[in-house]
């Protein structure tokens, strides 16, 4: 290999980790962080640095099919990107993470470096532990090999991926088809509407009572300097009767305050059901446009996919059975054995093979990412700090989420695509988490199931609870 082509392979490894990092930064910045000022540079660099070795394996996968670099740039590229997410994953975003979260109680510096490096010792001690109860690689070569931590990482990542694959399977279509829009009339809304201008109204009247009665108490202990030039038995009789006034003011102001909070939560449930009926109202105008009739369409196919899917997961796990080749790859397949339409085979086996790889790999990080933002804003509003604490978790789940998707889409390629990746991986045990990832994916499309009816039955048997 000319100096050159080293030159090349440099250059376009490089360039995409930068692009990819320069990309994390982005959406954590404009997607996640735009409406909070706490922005840590060294969080944002981990993330950063996790989500552009993260998306690198895809690209990598990519790379297997294009021959854009050369195998041994390729086999190298892996072990390296594999090792610094392992390096990230394992040791680096733990011990930072607990560092931080005692920086943020008051501890001081040098005891939380120490008790962070005890809470690293603790994680790496459950993280070995946790492989006992699952087929690992031969222990051999000791823990600290990249089988070993792979595997183990692998296991969280693919239950996190079923969970999320199980809810989105049975959530898309029931969101999708148009048998589930509610008809809402214009008359209930606007019937809430009055509840919630009625509550509101009510909650600014007793906020004022209450500012009126804190102005009486101020002006009542005001009185005490009058006091003090009377009599001592007036000055007696008006400190009992004082006494009582107060005592009476102060147990008006907290049952106005326990019914301004009542009135505060009823508008805000009323709010929430006025703006899902809103929402409910735009997809049954939306659902009888051609785009609506066309995502109709596309919700029955899914329904079916999806049960298709479900009851795949479950041939895998009660059988322990492989599964079969995914309907589209046997669809050509058997397509092109009984009609010879004079196409390369193998060639539009590549293509192929490309465009699927590269609709998993779009598909899993839209959806990956979608789901980030989504748990970033429920959780981040809980406290100070509480952003930077999320952001880090979240990079912890996106690399394990990557690298187990890397463990799952392997099966989808061919054998002559594959064999790096066996070779980087070692003896994993790739069937497992193709089983674990049925059977978690099995269970969360059920439950999600169960969930989704009981909502739909209870807005059917009363159409709004909070009347």
């Amino acid at each position: 290999m000319g100096w050159g082509m080293v030159v090349y392979e440099s250059v376009v490894v490089g360039s995409s980790l930068v692009g990819l990092g320069w990309a994390g930064l982005w959406f954590l910045n404009r997607r996640l962080y735009k409406e909070y000022e706490e922005r840590r540079a060294l969080v944002q660099i981990l993330f950063g640095l996790v989500f552009a070795f993260s998306c690198n394996l895809f690209q990598l996968v990519l790379f297997e099919i294009l021959p854009v670099l050369s195998k041994d740039a390729r086999f190298l590229n892996w072990h390296l990107d594999l090792f610094c997410l392992i390096l990230l994953l394992v040791f680096v975003l733990p011990y930072y993470h607990c560092y931080l979260l005692l920086r943020n109680s008051g501890v001081r510096r040098q005891r939380a470096c120490l008790a962070a490096a005890l809470f690293l010792t603790i994680f790496l001690y459950g993280f070995w532990r946790m492989g006992i109860h699952f087929p690992m690689p031969s222990p051999e070569k000791g823990f600290f090999t990249m089988p070993q931590l792979v595997s183990r990482i692998g296991v969280i990542g693919v239950t996190v991926m079923a969970v999320l694959s199980g809810f989105g399977a049975v959530n898309l279509p029931y969101s999708y088809l148009s048998l589930f829009i509610r008809e809402i009339d214009e008359t209930d809304i606007k019937a809430l509407e009055r509840q919630l201008t009625q509550s509101m109204e009510s909650c600014i009247a007793k906020k004022k009572k209450i500012i009126l009665s804190k102005m009486e108490m101020e002006r009542i202990q005001g009185s005490e300097e009058k006091l003090k030039a009377r009599s001592f038995l007036k000055r007696i009789v008006g400190t009992v009767v004082r006494s009582v006034q107060e005592d009476q003011t102060e147990q008006d102001i907290k049952n106005l305050e326990a019914e301004v909070q009542g009135l505060e939560e009823l508008s805000k449930q009323l709010f929430l059901e006025i703006y899902e009926l809103r929402q409910a109202k735009i997809a049954a105008a939306y659902s009888r446009t051609w785009r609506g009739h066309f995502q109709n369409l596309l919700g029955y196919a899914l329904s079916v996919y999806c049960v298709y899917k479900m009851l795949k997961g479950l041939q895998s796990v009660v059988f322990k059975a492989d599964g079969s080749v995914d309907p589209v790859t046997m669809t050509i397949t058997i397509f092109l054995r009984h009609f010879d339409i004079g196409i390369d085979v193998a060639l539009l086996s590549q293509y192929v093979s490309l465009m699927f790889i590269g609709m998993l790999v779009g598909i899993s990080i839209r959806g990956f990412l979608a789901n980030v933002m989504k748990f970033f804003f429920a959780v981040s509003r809980v406290g100070t700090g509480s952003t930077t604490n999320v952001v880090l978790f979240l990079s912890e789940i996106m690399g394990m989420y990557f690298i187990s998707s890397i463990l799952l889409i392997r099966k989808s390629l061919a054998n002559e695509y594959r064999v790096i990746i066996t070779d980087v991986l070692g003896d994993i045990q790739f069937d497992f988490y193709h089983r674990w990832f049925d059977a978690i994916f099995v269970a969360s499309a059920s439950l999600s199931l169960l969930l989704i009816s009981a909502q739909y039955t209870s807005r059917q048997t009363d159409k709004h609870p909070i009347d």
